[in-house]
């Protein structure tokens, strides 16, 4: 692949090299490509925090969670391990338990979230607690999660008694 100005092959979400990738995007008359689909959402969902000056990645940040998930039944034998292994081929998953109907699992926020996590556990096969406590929880993980980054993309405000700065 023959990159011109207008390109990029380095993964603006992770880092990782993407020049063999046939994932891409264009932004602002610039043509992005990412290592996996999972970094090419999460670009289209906030550009500003991938592009642009200050990147979490160039300070070396991450934003680790630890998540609990309730399963609507418990995981054993080969289908615990087909599960373990979709998740830990997920970008950005530190480290996944499964004990009988609940899954633990760390993560970087700045490369995925939670609502990809259960699409993932999903697609694997796993069907997520349905009782409505446990759907209100997730419904506010990834609520809390969207908040988290877009104050990320938005930066640090003035404080409350002191006027913005001027020019």
């Amino acid at each position: 692949m023959q990159t011109t100005h207008n390109e990029h092959t380095v993964c603006p979400v992770c880092g990782m090299d993407a020049a063999d990738s046939n994932i891409s995007t264009g932004h602002l008359g610039m043509t992005y490509y990412f290592c996996t689909d999972q970094c090419r959402e999460n670009f289209l969902a906030r550009p500003a925090l991938y592009i642009g000056k200050k990147l979490p990645r160039h300070e070396d940040r991450a934003i680790i969670k630890r998540r609990r998930f309730k399963l609507d039944q418990a995981i054993a034998g080969m289908h615990r391990e087909d599960l373990l292994t979709a998740l830990n081929q997920l970008m950005s998953v530190r480290n996944v338990t499964i004990e009988g109907d609940r899954l633990s699992i760390d993560y970087n926020l700045l490369e995925i979230n939670a609502g990809q996590i259960e699409a993932a556990l999903v697609k694997a096969g796993a069907s997520m607690g349905s009782g409505w406590a446990e759907r209100l929880k997730r419904g506010w993980v990834n609520y809390t999660e969207e908040n988290e980054l877009d104050n990320l993309v938005a930066g640090a405000a003035p404080c409350c008694n002191k006027p913005p700065a001027k020019g």
